[in-house]
């Protein structure tokens, strides 16, 4: 090294030895002391302290960053050297590793003159390459005379041209002797512009990042990092691989800071910490909440607080054998054609202190789940993230999800019941995490919501998906005189911008903080009081399905919703245990949900309809009508008149459209077809 580094190396000698935090304290003087005892390489320094101590130092950073952290690195295994001897010879390499560096940008803002420089770039991660080895120092054996080389690559892998042995000079040919060279981890990752900062109608950017040594694998697909290091260019290739005058930046990194998850980069003061600590002693701060979420959308009191609900969510457990049960729930809404659901996913996207809103006609099931993906410089398959992975610890906000295509939308069975994503291809096998809750809204199928058809009728969905969702909302459009002269006025005031009419008890920073304080903080926990008022609605809405041919009016799978639900509704108020005020409250949700999806036509409870897609009382009906079909086979030796069934289906009670509804039914799942027009006759029989 020259004199000019040897000086910064002493300069940050003397910075780390005498640097005292406000306290008084040594404060790295300390963190190099407990490095051997906490085993690690790497001290951690506030680019703010340099700044303070020796501003001369700090300025070193903006002509010669790679020196700077050359020099801070050096001094960090000098000191290791005075303080713990024995662990200074156990370890090859110190690294000084900083933090707020002077330049902080967005990923759209590199431009050319940042090219060299010490910033800072946060994004999601969205590709990880493997971990391999990097050749940092080579030592060459000359194989006509012995001679051994060791030459630095720092500079690509650079071999011997000449054996500098006078009594050789021999062009080689030189072996690398791989057990005596230095090699390091080495691992190239993508980051992505965060969802909330990317500007209306604009392609998220990406930037390459190559870390080193203990830094890899500190990060995962779908978290949102803070990443320090300089920005390097390197030239752009043709297929015909000839050069041109275009050039790539990479960030080679420094320190990666992997932010808090499910809080991304939201900043709590400890004056905003006391207002919302005086916000959840309010008797009435349920109710503010739940009117704070789309302030703008008149009515919908249940599904604003089902929202709500969804916003806090509920507290995920991992029990002693390893299964784990999500804490996270899901919520569909479907409903009419202009009836705000948009608005309301699109509103729970900004406001979400992780969300990403996905419209399902343009998303795929790589898109939502994780791609596969060749890297363009080395070839090798990669992993990239979908949206249901970066979303981990939010929300995802899916609209239009009645146009998926079904083979894209199979993909997210396991990421809403597991919380998973895995992945078995070219020869990756990976499962990511997918802790999200799913916000869905669909249109029905045949353009306006039918009360008298099943919500597998309704909306064509896969009785598996349905199944999956905590709470499913139908919203129709319906005219009645008093309700459409509220909404009209309403709408009109916010079109001549009367501020009051949006006016929400908090105002939406202080949510977003407030909802990421709760989930961060607070875990509630089910108390007896609270878990006896749940068992005692399962087992009552179970009693009534004992009877004969009674229909199954709950499962299991409500009872977990219903925890869920109250727990969340205990995070809300920043209450560590639930209480029976929270219980009561989530079963009057999941009656609203019963009452709108899992009622029979006799008006029993009956689960079915949404986890089989039929209540049981139509399965009992159509199981006659087929019963019916096949007498009707008999009797006439083959296909059967429709013509001849529906008055034979009439004389036995069954209406007309009915049985009209119940041979599509039967045809589009396989158990009838049609041998000629106008007959019909059953598989078993063909």
């Amino acid at each position: 090294m020259s004199d000019v580094s040897e000086e910064y190396i002493e300069q940050f000698e003397t910075f780390f030895k005498e640097f005292r935090d406000d306290a008084g304290l040594f404060k790295l003087r300390d963190r190099i002391e407990r490095m051997p005892l906490e085993e690690i390489r790497s001290l951690i320094i506030d680019f703010n302290d340099v700044r303070v101590f020796d501003p001369s130092l700090a300025e070193l950073v903006e002509d010669n960053p790679e020196q700077f952290i050359n020099a801070a690195s050096t001094a960090v295994k000098n000191v290791m050297k005075v303080v713990d001897p024995d662990y200074y010879k156990k370890v090859d390499r110190f690294h000084a590793r900083f933090r707020n560096p002077p330049e902080k940008l967005a990923l759209r803002k590199i431009r050319s003159v940042h090219i060299g420089k010490f910033v800072q770039v946060e994004g999601i991660l969205t590709r990880a390459s493997e971990v391999k080895p990097l050749l940092i120092k080579a030592m060459f054996l000359c194989t006509k005379c012995g001679y051994l080389y060791e030459i630095p690559q720092d500079k690509g892998y650079t071999e011997p041209n000449i054996c500098e042995n006078q009594s050789c000079r021999k062009k080689g040919p030189f072996k690398l002797l791989m057990e005596e060279s230095t090699f390091t981890d080495w691992q190239k990752i993508r980051i992505q512009e965060m969802p909330e900062e990317l500007p209306p109608g604009q392609l998220p950017r990406n930037l390459d990042v190559i870390i080193r040594d203990d830094l890899v694998d500190i990060a995962r697909p779908g978290d949102r990092v803070g990443i320090i290091g300089v920005l390097r260019s390197v030239p752009d290739f043709t297929k015909g691989r000839l050069k041109t005058p275009t050039f790539s930046v990479y960030l080679a990194s420094n320190n990666i800071d992997v932010f808090e998850k499910g809080l991304g980069k939201i900043e709590i003061s400890p004056e905003e910490e006391q207002e919302i600590f005086n916000l959840a002693t309010d008797v009435w701060i349920h109710q503010k909440l739940i009117r704070s979420i789309a302030p703008s959308i008149y009515g919908y009191e249940n599904i604003k607080e089902a929202i709500a609900l969804l916003l806090f969510g509920g507290t995920s457990k991992v029990l002693p054998d390893g299964m784990k049960i999500r804490g996270e729930s899901n919520i569909l809404l479907v409903g009419d054609p202009g009836t705000a659901k948009s608005q309301m996913l699109q509103y729970v996207a900004r406001i979400a202190p992780r969300a990403l809103y996905t419209s399902g006609k343009g998303s795929t099931a790589a898109g939502l789940t994780a791609a596969v993906m060749r890297d363009s410089d080395t070839g090798e398959m990669t992993l990239e993230a979908g949206a249901l992975v970066l979303s981990d610890m939010g929300v995802a906000c899916i609209d239009e999800f009645d146009k998926m295509r079904a083979e894209d939308r199979v993909a997210i069975h396991e990421a809403m019941e597991q919380h998973t994503v895995s992945i078995a291809k070219a020869g990756i096998v990976a499962t990511l995490n997918a802790r999200t809750s799913i916000l869905a809204a669909a249109n029905p199928h045949l353009g306006r919501y039918n009360i008298h058809k099943t919500p597998a009728e309704n909306i064509r969905l896969p009785v598996t998906i349905l199944s999956r969702f905590d709470l499913l909302f139908a919203i129709t459009d319906k005219p009645d005189a008093e309700h459409d002269r509220e909404i009209a006025e309403h709408i009109l005031k916010l079109h001549k911008k009367r501020d009051d009419v949006i006016e929400a008890p908090i105002n939406p920073v202080l949510l977003r903080k407030y909802i990421a304080f709760a989930k961060s903080k607070i875990y509630p926990k089910l108390t007896s009081e609270a878990g006896e008022q749940l068992q005692e609605f399962y087992l009552r809405m179970r009693k009534a399905g004992e009877a004969a041919n009674a229909p199954v009016p709950i499962t299991a799978r409500q009872l977990e919703a219903l925890v869920r639900i109250s727990e969340a509704r205990a995070k809300m108020a920043l209450r560590d245990e639930v209480s029976i005020e929270d219980a009561e409250a989530a079963i009057r949700l999941m009656k609203y949900t019963l009452q709108q999806f899992g009622v029979d036509e006799n008006g029993r409870y009956d689960i079915d309809s949404i986890m089989l897609g039929q209540t049981k009382s139509m399965r009992d009906k159509i199981g006659e009508l087929l019963d019916l079909i096949k007498s009707l086979e008999q009797e006439m030796g083959g296909a059967v008149p429709i013509s001849k069934l529906i008055t034979r289906a009439e004389e036995a009670g069954f209406e007309p459209p009915f049985v009209k509804r119940a041979i599509d039914n039967l045809q589009q799942s396989g158990e009838i077809y049609e041998p000629k027009s106008g007959f019909i006759k059953r598989i078993s029989e063909a």
